[in-house]
Parts: structure tokens; sequence; C-alpha cells
């Protein structure tokens, strides 16, 4: 009994005052103009808003990346519960048994057809709870209000969310790549794959507010932190080589080609005039553009590609930009090393360009450096004994 204060001291979402005050806005905003614009195409003598609408704010501008707050549980759900609601009321009279059907069944349909938003069991009792006050309700309850209520906020919650506060809505779940060079089977650097965790929720047979892509990023994160607290303040730039030798997207393939051969190098960043990385080209990049095929003299194919056209017209990629890859990650100066193993193990990055606080190139992390450190980090590290 003593204990019951602290059961109303938890805050249930974790926001910044600032995120607090953007999310405020942001519902205000979302309700104004659908009510005006639901206003302007609405049939007289019908209600203007849907009072659930104000429930479905807050989930989609407070927690936008929660499952309840996607699009089809968003729409689903509304439409659905609503359609039930109306159903109801039109077939039971009595109004206690008509609003716990409309809610039980609204959950249940939302459920099996994992369009869960629980704003819409309280669209589903709408219909039921004005059926006394208002003309007996009909399907026109669907499209107006409830449609055109949330055909309007899904729109703006794609505008607002997306557009104005860069948010990432709706959330792409998306099939997890197999990282390079590394075995399907063998999962992520932490030992926990996405079908790991989807298991997992699965197996605890409860409904999650977050997804199983958000619970393996929050692990991931965690496991960072763990190594970030064991390795001590070991920065990127403690580590990095700093006379890196680098090329420019006009660089010709050849003269490219000479100078990793020259200094022994199986990588250089591309670069542009004010030294921001533009891409970077590998051994691997060479040889993609070789385009080989069986039964063709592998010599007489590469001094083909390799050596630069005399001519004004040509064929083939003459400049390190054609080849380049242009996706390529990079770490701040600053960053803790413990940042780099996600890049080296999950993508397969052997090199890494690190750059200062301006974005300029500074110098260059390897795969042999970091497994250097590590190991270094592992021998001389002091031994705890019980």
């Amino acid at each position: 009994m003593f204990q019951l204060p602290r059961y109303f001291t938890i805050e249930p979402v974790q926001l910044s005052i600032k995120e607090k005050a953007i999310a405020s806005l942001a519902c205000l905003t979302a309700i104004l103009l659908t009510g005006l614009l639901t206003q302007t195409y609405a049939v007289e003598q019908t209600s203007v808003l849907v009072a659930s609408m104000g429930a479905s704010a807050v989930i989609l501008f407070t927690i936008p990346g929660s499952p309840l707050a996607q699009p089809w549980p968003f729409v689903g759900g509304q439409m659905l519960s609503a359609l039930i609601g109306v159903l109801c009321a039109f077939y039971i009279r009595d109004v206690p048994l008509a609003a716990a059907l409309a809610a039980g069944l609204a959950v249940l349909m939302m459920l099996i057809l994992r369009c869960l938003h629980p704003p819409g069991a309280a669209t589903a009792l709408a219909p039921v709870l004005n059926a006394e006050q208002t003309p007996m309700p009909d399907l026109d309850f669907l499209l107006n209000p409830v449609g055109i209520n949330v055909l309007i906020m899904l729109m703006l919650t794609w505008l607002i969310n997306r557009l104005i506060l860069r948010r990432d809505y709706p959330v792409r779940i998306a099939p997890p790549q197999p990282p390079r060079h590394i075995n399907k089977t063998e999962g992520n650097w932490v030992g926990v794959s996405q079908a790991d965790v989807e298991q997992a929720t699965r197996d605890f047979d409860h409904f999650l507010d977050i997804g199983a892509d958000d619970l393996l990023r929050i692990f991931t994160q965690l496991q960072l932190l763990l190594l970030q607290k064991n390795l001590g303040s070991i920065r990127c730039e403690q580590l990095m080589q700093r006379d890196i030798v680098t090329v420019e997207y006009a660089t010709e393939v050849e003269d490219a080609w000479m100078l990793m051969q020259q200094h022994h190098l199986k990588a250089l960043p591309v670069l542009d005039r004010a030294r921001h990385v533009i891409g970077i080209v590998t051994q691997y990049d060479f040889l993609k553009n070789l385009k080989l095929t069986p039964y063709q003299s592998f010599q007489d194919k590469w001094l083909a590609f390799i050596k630069s056209t005399p001519t004004v017209s040509t064929d083939k990629p003459e400049a390190i930009g054609h080849i380049m890859t242009r996706k390529v990650k990079t770490l701040p100066a600053q960053a803790h090393i413990a940042e780099l193993i996600p890049l080296v193990i999950n993508e397969g990055h052997h090199h890494v360009p690190i750059v200062d606080e301006n974005g300029h190139f500074v110098g260059m992390v390897f795969q042999s450096r970091l497994l250097s450190a590590l190991f270094n980090h592992c021998t001389f590290a002091p031994i705890k004994h019980d």
C-alpha cells in the first residue's frame, strides 16, 4: 500500500523539453488543420472531428517510431473500428451491450489484421454512444468524418514528421542485408541478429510498443557503450595514419593505379578541392570495371583498361571518379574507436576515412591498426584477481 505512490511517478515517455514542445505543437497544428480542412469538405450536420483523432495525434507525433503509429495501424485501426461501431449501433439497441461488443470486436479485429491502434476502440464507441442523440448511424460515418479525418491526418503526419521535423516516418522495415565478406549465418558483431530479436519478442507473448529493428539498434548501442568503457578514451585520431596518399575526381585511372602500386596501398580516398571525402577507390573497384569474360586474356584486358586513351572519344572509364565508390562511411577524429567495429565487421570496411570537425579529411584508420589496438589493450590490460 505504501509503495502505491511510486507507480504514479514514472515518466512514460523520455523526451527533452524541446521534444515535448515540438510534439505538442505538432499535435496542435495537425488537429487544427484536420478540423479546418474537414469543415471545408464535410456535409452539414455532421461532426467536424472524431474525438479519437486527438488520441491518434498523441501517438503519431510523440512516438512516431512505434508500431502503433505506422500508416497501416492508423488507417486500418480507425476505419475498421468505425465500421464495427456502425454495425453494432445499427443492429444492437442496448447501448452498454453495443458499446462493449464494439470495443471488444474492434480490438480483436485490429489484432487479427495487425493494425492495432488504441484510439480505434474509441472510434468504435462513437456511433454507439451517439445513436440516441443523432439519427441512426449509417455507413456514411465511415467516409465523413472518419475517412476524411484519417486521410488528412495521415498526410499531415507524413508532412510534419518527415519534411519539417526530419523524422524517419513511416519507419522502413527492410530485410537485413548480409555484411560483405561475412558468412550469412554468423549474424552481426554483437552475436545477436534481427531474427534472434524477432524470435525473442514472439516468445515473450506480450505486445511490445517497439519494433525488432529498434530493439536491435538499442542492444548494439549498449554493446558499443560497454566497449567504450572497457577500452578507455582511445580516439580515432590516435589510431589513424595521417600521411595518406589521396586522389581527386579527375585523376586518371592509370595514375591512381600507379600510386597504389608505388605506395603498396589497397585503397585511395578521393577528395574534392576543399579536402572533403567524396569517394574511395579500392583494388576491387578496378577489377569490377574490368568486365572480364570467359576465355579472355586477363593481361590484354587489363592493359586495355588501365592505359589512358590517347584520343578524345573512349568507351571505358578514364577518371578515377568514374570507378570510385561514392557512398563512403567516415568518422570524426574525436570518435571513439569502438565506433569503428560495426563498420569493419558488419559492413566489411577495411579502410575508414577520418575527418575533422569541418568535414575535412585528416587521415585513415586501417583494419590492421584497429586489430593491433584491441590486441594491445587485451594484452596489457590489468588482470583483476578474485
